[in-house]
C-alpha cells in the first residue's frame, strides 16, 4: 500500500483510473484490482468504473477482440485463452473473441510459419555449436532442431499433436526441396 505524505493531497479514484488506462488498455477486473490495491473504497471504485464504462473508456468486449487478434499471431489459441482468463475476462467473451479471430486452420498455419522460421535459426545454432564443440557425440542436426522447435511451440501453447504434424510437414517440404 502506498503511503502519501501530508504535503500531497490524495488523488481521486477517477484520476488514478484514467492514468492507468492512459498507459495500457485494462479489463474491468484489472482496473478494479488496481484501485483496490491503492486503497480506494469499494463504493468509490464502483462509481468510477460505471462512469468509465458509460464513457466508453472501459470496454472488455473490444479489449478481448483486439487482444486476441494481436496475440494470435504469435501464440496458440489455448495460450491466448489462458492469458485472457488471467486478465479477468469472462469465458463467454473470451470464446466470442477467439471464435471471431481464430480457426483451427489458422492456428495450424501460424504454428507452421513459426516452426519454419525457427528451423532456420535453430539449424544455424546447431552448426555454430557443432563447430565450437566439434565432438562426434553431437546429437544429429535434424533431431536437435526438431526438439528445440517442439519445445518452443509447446511453450507457446500449441497442442502436441499439432506440433508433431507441423514438424512432419516441414520434413516433407524439405525432402521435396531436395528432389527439385
Amino acid at each position: 500500500m502506498v503511503h502519501l505524505t501530508s504535503s500531497k493531497s490524495r488523488r481521486n479514484a477517477k484520476d488514478v483510473a484514467l492514468d492507468c488506462l492512459s498507459r495500457r488498455a485494462l479489463t474491468y477486473c484489472e482496473l478494479e484490482t488496481r484501485l483496490k490495491e491503492k486503497g480506494y473504497e469499494s463504493s468509490e471504485i464502483s462509481t468510477v468504473l460505471e462512469k468509465l464504462l458509460e464513457w466508453g473508456y472501459l470496454n472488455d468486449e473490444e479489449l478481448a477482440f483486439m487482444y486476441s487478434k494481436s496475440r494470435l499471431k504469435r501464440y496458440s489459441r489455448r495460450r491466448v485463452q489462458q492469458d485472457m482468463q488471467n486478465r479477468g475476462l469472462v469465458p463467454q467473451l473470451i470464446e466470442q473473441a477467439l471464435g471471431e479471430n481464430y480457426s483451427s486452420n489458422d492456428e495450424f498455419e501460424q504454428c507452421l510459419t513459426l516452426a519454419e522460421r525457427w528451423w532456420v535459426q535453430e539449424g544455424k545454432r546447431w552448426e555454430h555449436k557443432n563447430a565450437i564443440e566439434n565432438t562426434k557425440k553431437m546429437i544429429p542436426r535434424e533431431l536437435w532442431v526438431q526438439q528445440k522447435i517442439a519445445r518452443k511451440l509447446i511453450q507457446r501453447g500449441y497442442p502436441t499433436d499439432m506440433v508433431r504434424n507441423v514438424l512432419s510437414q516441414i520434413k516433407i517440404n524439405q525432402s521435396e526441396d531436395v528432389e527439385i
